[in-house]
């Protein structure tokens, strides 16, 4: 008896440290995608959503062939991301010493020239001056024409110059004006959508009826505008709403809010509405295919999602600055 009082209790040990291994496995994952290097975004979302796959393969009564299996995949992948990056890094320093002799290369030819042209042009003063107190009228005439000839070589070389100084100075300002256009269209609408309301969400207020709110975030979105075209990420944010509403009930109500933020106004309880936020996020993080020019786009997005709830009596202004602090966290 006393033995098999034993043999329980080693089981239920083993299958505690069972349990912990899988978590502590699932956790170690998701912080190796969290936390890499994000070199380029859209590679940077294609690691994520590969471990977030192999995540998902990770069950409580997981044997130990998945286990081997996930760790095998687990370790192919970051050795693939750890190679990318450091060709990506390699390449990062080959440019920063291009750019960096090139403009080295482009200042000393410049104060050479300037150097040059200076002491050319004073060369050619003192032998107006020496010529000057010449008697002879044909020894001037032949010094001012070599002196003309000389200053307008000079001038010349001199507008040539300034002409490099300022292309170099117009694509500084065009990389600016980028930077700038960039800051400004992150920047444009940063009032979040649940602080500016929704017609349906506004009605469903007023008829003081129950609703959710399943509110979705993209939260690579300006990484991946900075790796695609305006139209390839245009199709794939196509496919990705109706991929969203795919998801949900034939009753939903899905709204874009702005460029990374989507919305979907539900009339199931709020467990419900929590367990199909875990099934959106899922499929959502699928790649999307896009093709441009024959050339075909897997595009992953890496969404965020959480509910908030409406009750019948709630304050509306509250349920309003909550949904506005669900969307910023959403963001994070």
């Amino acid at each position: 008896m006393i033995s098999l009082r034993k043999t329980v209790t080693e089981l239920d040990r083993l299958e505690e440290l069972h349990r912990s291994a899988v978590n502590c496995f699932s956790a170690a994952l998701r912080s190796s995608g969290q936390h890499a290097v994000e070199l380029e975004a859209c590679e940077a979302a294609h690691f994520r959503a590969q471990l977030e796959a192999l995540r998902e393969q990770l069950q409580a009564d997981a044997t130990a062939r998945q286990l081997e299996s996930v760790q095998s995949g687990f370790e192919s992948e970051l050795k693939q991301y750890w190679e990318k990056t450091r060709a990506q890094i390699q390449r990062l320093r080959k440019d920063v010493q291009a750019a960096a002799a090139a403009v080295e290369a482009f200042a000393g030819s410049v104060s050479e020239s300037e150097v040059l042209l200076e002491h050319g042009l004073k060369r050619e003063l003192q032998q107006l001056n020496k010529t000057a107190a010449s008697e002879d009228i044909q020894e001037i005439r032949g010094a001012i024409r070599e002196a003309t000839a000389t200053i307008g070589t000079s001038v010349d070389q001199m507008r040539t110059s300034n002409q490099l100084a300022i292309a170099q100075l117009k694509d500084e300002i065009r990389l600016l004006h980028q930077e700038v256009q960039a800051a400004r269209r992150a920047k444009a609408d940063p009032t979040p959508p649940a602080a500016k309301g929704d017609r349906s969400i506004d009605e469903l207020i007023r008829q003081n009826t129950s609703f959710s709110v399943l509110l979705v975030v993209v939260r690579n979105f300006d990484g991946l505008r900075s790796c695609y075209s305006a139209s390839v990420i245009a199709s794939a944010i196509r496919d990705f709403q109706m991929r969203f509403d795919n998801i949900l009930p034939p009753q939903s109500i899905v709204r874009r809010w702005n460029e990374n933020q989507f919305a979907a106004i539900l009339k199931t309880p709020p467990a419900s509405a929590m367990k199909m936020s875990s099934e959106v996020i899922q499929k959502l993080s699928g790649p999307f295919v896009q093709n441009e020019q024959g050339a075909a786009h897997s595009v992953v997005f890496t969404p965020n999602a959480g509910v908030i709830e409406f009750r019948p009596g709630s304050d509306p202004e509250k349920f309003q600055t909550k949904l506005k602090q669900l969307a910023e966290a959403l963001a994070q």
